[in-house]
């Protein structure tokens, strides 16, 4: 029975996650939390939030937690991937890959329902496009569509040698509902509006919406703290706000930062 998979200590996680997945506004900071959440729950080595555009062989989104560590790449990163890459050339002849694509629908898909493990260390998108350094025994993802041709999805990943168990689909199945409203929320357009903000403060802005303390974000961009402190009043007093949260809420923040590393 499913409600065996659903003791005290995940019954907790659970609630964790979907009460953080309701938390308004979406920033990537929210979302950073609900995959860590996620990781620990399902158990995976890595938990990746990817949108995908298959006609356009792009990603237009690709945030990743892992070891403790979180990354989320700029657009500019993103736009600049080879879209001749040998990821978009197997990808129709990877079936968990393009399975969400052939569905257009909610699906939770596990690499081990389509290869063996040998099966799989032999596919040309393992062998020529992934380019991991080691083995990966599964795989796990639950995709939303987003518009045609564009999907949402989370991917999990375990490198120790097991495979995804029914506890991990009905977990991620029972919180598809939950966190699919976050994820499209986390990947809108921002609003334009001319908030005549400085280059510089939209910088601290965007790094101060990925969670980052005055002190972090002194250290990304090599300044002293009293500086940021300087750009954010600045700023609170070009949008007519007090906090850093309603600063990131009234900014035009349509880029992400360039990739950095963020201890968890």
């Amino acid at each position: 029975m499913p409600t065996t998979f659903l003791d005290a200590r995940a019954t907790a996680a659970v609630g964790h996650v979907v009460a953080t997945s309701a938390t308004r506004p979406v920033e990537a900071d929210t979302v950073f939390e609900v995959l860590a959440a996620l990781q620990r729950l399902i158990g995976c080595d890595l938990v990746a939030f990817n949108g995908h555009d298959t006609p356009g062989r792009r990603m237009y989104h690709s945030q990743v937690v892992a070891s403790g560590e979180r990354e989320l790449a700029s657009l500019e990163e993103l736009a600049a991937r080879d879209q001749d890459d040998p990821f978009w050339q197997w990808y129709w002849r990877c079936e968990p890959c393009s399975l969400p694509d052939r569905v257009g629908a909610p699906v939770v898909v596990a690499l081990s329902d389509f290869y063996t493990a040998r099966e799989w260390a032999q596919h040309p998108m393992f062998i020529e496009a992934l380019g991991l350094d080691g083995p990966l025994s599964d795989e796990l993802l639950a995709s939303y569509p987003d518009a045609p041709g564009r999907t949402r999805r989370v991917l999990f990943l375990r490198h120790d040698g097991t495979r995804f168990d029914e506890r991990a689909r009905f977990l991620t199945t029972l919180l598809m509902p939950h966190i699919g409203s976050l994820l499209a929320e986390a990947i809108a357009p921002q609003p334009q509006e001319d908030d005549s903000l400085t280059d510089r403060q939209r910088e601290v802005l965007r790094l101060v919406r990925l969670g980052m303390a005055n002190k972090e974000v002194a250290q990304a961009l090599q300044i002293s703290t009293g500086t940021v402190r300087k750009h954010l009043e600045s700023a609170y007093d070009r949008l007519g706000v007090q906090s850093r949260t309603a600063a990131v809420r009234a900014a035009t923040l349509d880029d992400y930062p360039q990739r950095i590393s963020v201890a968890g």
